[in-house]
C-alpha cells in the first residue's frame, strides 16, 4: 500500500535527471553536505540510522568516490559538518552532532579530508549550509570559496536531500540568482550521491510530537522541490579523459 503510493505520488510529480560528464573545460567544485557520523553511521547518535540503510550507505560510497576524484585531480572540495553547541537546541530536533563529538565528524570512509590540501571544511550550526557559512564580521566562507576558485559549477552531494541538501542548494540558487556568487552558473544536485532518513508513519505515530517520514518520498520530493528552484539532477555522473 505505501509503495503503491509513492509510485503515484512520483508519477504525478515527475522530473528530468540527466547525466553529468567532468571536465576540465567546465571548472567544477563538489560540495559534500552534513556526511557525518551522526547521520550516517548505525547508532551514532539521536539522528543516526538505527540499522544499516541502503540509500544512505550508497550516498556515503559515491560521496567518498568523487571526493577522491576530485582531490585526485586538485578540483576544490567543499565539506560541511553538522556541529551543534551543547547549550543551543535546534528545535525541531532533538541534540546531535555536538561539536567535538564524533558525530560531528566525517564518516571515517572521508576522514582523510580533514588533512587534505584541497578540501575546505565548514562547521555550521543550522540547517542551511549557506547561513551557516556567515562569519562574524559578515563574509560567507563558501561564498569566498565560490570565487577564490572561480568555479562555474558545483555539484552537490550529501544528507538530508529534502533538508540540509535542500536549503543549502536553494539558498545558493538565490545568491547565484543576485549575482552573489559570480562566475557560478550551474548548481547541480547527484540524485545517487544524496540520501535522507526514513520514519515510517506506524513509527513516527507513537513518537510525540514526530511526522512521518518515508525515505524514497521524501527523497524524490527533495529532489523535485531543488528541480523547481532552479537546480540540475543528474543521477549519473563521470569524468571525461583527463
Amino acid at each position: 500500500m505505501v509503495s503503491a503510493t509513492i509510485d503515484l505520488l512520483k508519477k504525478e510529480l515527475p522530473f528530468e535527471e540527466g547525466s553529468l560528464v567532468l571536465s576540465k573545460d567546465v571548472k567544477t567544485g563538489l560540495v559534500l553536505v552534513d556526511v557525518v557520523n551522526g547521520f550516517c553511521s548505525v547508532g551514532a547518535g539521536n539522528l543516526a540510522p538505527v540499522k544499516p540503510d541502503k540509500q544512505i550507505s550508497y550516498m556515503v560510497k559515491e560521496s567518498a568516490r568523487l571526493a577522491k576524484l576530485f582531490c585526485g585531480e586538485k578540483w576544490p572540495v567543499f565539506g560541511f559538518l553538522d556541529s551543534h553547541h551543547p547549550d543551543i537546541p535546534e528545535p525541531p530536533y532533538p541534540p546531535h552532532c555536538i561539536a567535538g563529538t564524533d558525530e560531528a565528524r566525517l564518516v571515517p570512509d572521508l576522514q582523510w579530508l580533514e588533512n587534505e590540501a584541497n578540501a575546505t571544511l565548514k562547521c555550521k550550526d543550522c540547517i542551511d549550509g549557506f547561513l551557516g557559512s556567515v562569519e562574524k564580521d559578515g563574509s560567507n566562507v563558501f561564498v569566498d570559496w565560490v570565487k577564490k576558485n572561480q568555479l562555474k559549477a558545483i555539484l552537490v552531494v550529501g544528507i538530508c536531500t529534502d533538508i540540509c541538501v535542500l536549503d543549502f542548494v536553494c539558498s545558493t540558487l538565490s545568491a547565484r540568482n543576485r549575482r552573489m556568487l559570480t562566475p557560478l552558473e550551474d548548481v547541480i544536485v547527484y540524485s545517487g550521491g544524496c540520501a535522507t532518513f526514513d520514519l515510517p508513519v506506524h513509527v513516527a505515530k507513537d513518537i510525540n510530537g514526530a511526522l512521518a517520514h518515508p525515505q524514497d518520498l521524501m527523497h524524490h520530493i527533495g529532489l523535485y522541490m531543488a528541480k523547481g528552484r532552479g537546480a540540475r539532477i543528474v543521477s549519473e555522473v563521470s569524468f571525461a579523459a583527463l
